[in-house]
């Protein structure tokens, strides 16, 4: 990674970007008006240096990164600390080595000349851009994908887990499954250190973990990967603010539970560059999390926003869509803007990976502002993404940044573009797009068992021998409530396979207790054995037989093949049972209940020549 100049870091504005006041609806480029703007000092001599006000007098609020080698970042920062007489914030050590801390103006020049800093950034405040089946979920076509498996009853649940990077998450919302979370904010930008908790003092945070996850309850709205692991990482407080040195803290914290997590989503973000947001994500990615991030409200190029101009996320422009469905025409509902259509407010460019519905999207709210209501913004298109890749890592857990850019390439590649892209930058990202089951195909568990409990799958195969090569079909199993997503074989010789069909050589003629188990996407089981004779070419007759009972009576059919006599003598336990035809077939009722073992052997009449012995147990 190329390190950029520390005045081309530090030197702009930064444009606040927030949730208006009371409203439901994000600020457009029509609201920008209000917006207000703060400028970043430089470290350059000469240039203007502005003390944010939250810091103490003659001090410098900064994030002070560290070059990886350095061993103790809490040992450097520290010595730093101290010997400046600044004050400490947080630490930094997972998803990148270096503090936050605030220092005096003429420290920083040195600060940045030693050999152990990588680079220093000043810390900004930053801002949120801020069942009935919602018309995001509809017009990404989540709702018709039968694997979703949306259909009003908790039944199952995404197997995966997704950090909510934002205001926090309600926490006791019915229609969310938190899980756990995290507390980076403070009424200053300084704390010691993350604490538990995450939960939701504004409305933000609750409404994108909706779009995500809401549970498929039959109760408010549903989430793209409905009942997904919700953690709260609050980096914004009350207000919908926080500083950069909360954000970057509460990346660090995702990167330190990888093993756990393996999508995250941030709605938030202004314009410039934050170098320290951007290594921070990237060490997150290289252990396997997916980042959705918004583009941006302010109808903009979000190659200059951060962290939507960012290189190593999905970054995510927001759909006017006000009926669920393409074709446009559908009225406004909660704004005004045109149907099918990006968004009035959204930013645009070359680095927005997709789109996604960002316009009047009904998602959960905290318990204490009427648990659901309506937003708009590119905030609300990126956890419809967040989902999407939700879906993905279900199935393919990311593990380093390469698995990583596959989420983000499939999920772009299984868009579509039937949409108006009015912006006027002469490129159309794909619209988001999970109509394909065989790509969005979540592993799930069970849910809460509101409509029932996942109902396991019935294993059931056929199979064909010719010598010793046979050949094994269980398109007959079958899962009435999902889909079965495991095929387990053992043919009962050592030897093992996967898959719903495919064939197996023998080593040598017999009897063999061939075994398959299948599993759906509820996890749950069942298997089946069969005995499969096998024959050796030239080895004689071959016998199969099939116990069962009728009313409790036990009945045994026999098959065979390979004799040439006329008829043939069937043996029961050793002793003659009857001569019958040689037409492959015989049942023998033997009219007991109860259990019992009958040995079973055929051959052809008078003479020597014999089957294999079979077993039936009952």
């Amino acid at each position: 990674m190329n390190r950029l100049p520390l005045a081309r870091l530090l030197a702009g504005f930064l444009t606040m970007l927030f949730v208006m006041g009371g409203a439901l609806v994000e600020p457009a480029a029509a609201q920008q008006s209000s917006h207000h703007r703060l400028f970043l000092p430089a470290l350059q001599g000469g240039a203007e240096q502005v003390a944010d006000a939250a810091a103490a007098p003659g001090l410098q609020q900064v994030i002070v990164v560290l070059r990886p080698d350095v061993p103790d970042p809490a040992a450097v920062a520290a010595e730093m600390v101290e010997r400046h007489q600044g004050r400490l914030g947080f630490v930094y050590r997972h998803a990148l080595k270096g503090f936050s801390a605030s220092l005096p103006a003429a420290a920083l020049q040195g600060i940045q000349h030693d050999p152990r800093v990588a680079y220093v950034e000043m810390d900004q405040e930053v801002h949120i851009f801020a069942q009935q089946t919602p018309t995001g979920i509809q017009r990404s076509f989540a709702a018709s994908n039968t694997n979703l498996d949306i259909d009003g009853s908790d039944d199952l649940r995404v197997d995966v887990d997704v950090a909510v990077i934002d205001t926090g998450v309600d926490f006791q919302h019915p229609d969310l499954n938190v899980v756990g979370g995290v507390n980076c904010t403070g009424g200053s930008p300084f704390r010691a250190s993350c604490k538990s908790g995450g939960d939701d003092d504004h409305y933000h945070g609750t409404h994108v973990a909706g779009a995500i996850a809401a549970i498929d309850n039959g109760i408010g709205v549903v989430g793209v990967a409905p009942g997904a692991r919700i953690w709260a990482v609050k980096v914004l407080n009350s207000q919908g603010s926080g500083y950069t040195s909360w954000i970057v803290a509460g990346i660090d914290w995702v990167t330190a539970n990888a093993g756990a997590i393996e999508v995250a989503n941030m709605s938030l973000g202004g314009s410039g560059f934050s170098q320290a947001q951007y290594d921070a994500i990237q060490s997150a990615v290289n252990k396997g999390i997916a980042f959705a991030v918004a583009a941006g409200n302010s109808d903009a190029n979000a190659a200059n926003y951060s962290p939507a101009g960012f290189d190593n996320v999905l970054t995510v422009s927001a759909l006017a869509d006000f009926n669920g469905a393409s074709g446009g025409g559908a009225a406004p509902t909660c704004r005004d803007d045109q149907d099918d259509t990006l968004a009035d407010f959204s930013n645009w460019g070359a680095v927005v990976d997709i789109a996604a519905p960002g316009v009047c999207i009904l998602s959960t709210y905290p318990l204490e502002q009427g648990e659901y209501g309506a937003i708009s913004g590119t905030s609300m298109a990126s956890p419809h993404a967040a989902g999407a890749l939700a879906l993905l890592a279900s199935r393919n857990n990311p593990n380093n940044a390469s698995d990583v850019s596959n989420l983000y390439g499939q999920v772009k590649s299984k868009g579509n573009f039937n949409w108006t892209d009015d912006s006027g930058d002469g490129i159309q990202e794909p619209l988001l797009d999970l109509s394909d089951a065989s790509a969005f195909n979540p592993v799930t568990v069970a849910g809460s068992g509101n409509g029932g409990a996942n109902t396991p799958p019935t294993a059931s195969f056929t199979y064909s021998c010719t010598g010793l090569s046979c050949t094994f079909d269980a398109s007959s199993s079958s899962d009435s409530d999902g889909t079965i997503t495991g095929y387990a074989w053992n043919f009962g010789d050592g030897n093992s396979g996967a898959g719903a069909s495919l064939s197996h050589d023998y080593a040598a003629g017999g009897v063999y207790q061939v075994r398959l188990e299948v599993t759906d996407n509820g996890g749950a089981t069942d298997s089946e054995v069969q005995s499969v004779v096998v024959s050796a070419p030239g080895s004689g007759i071959s016998l199969t037989a099939n116990g069962y009972k009728v009313k409790g009576i036990q009945h045994v059919d026999l098959t065979w093949s390979g004799a040439t006599s006329t008829n043939v003598d069937i043996f029961r336990n050793g002793a003659k049972l009857t001569t019958t035809a040689n037409d492959g077939l015989h049942t023998d009722n033997i009219g007991q209940k109860g259990g019992g073992a009958y040995t079973y052997k055929v051959c052809e009449a008078g003479a020597s020549l014999c089957s294999n012995e079979v077993t039936v147990t009952f």
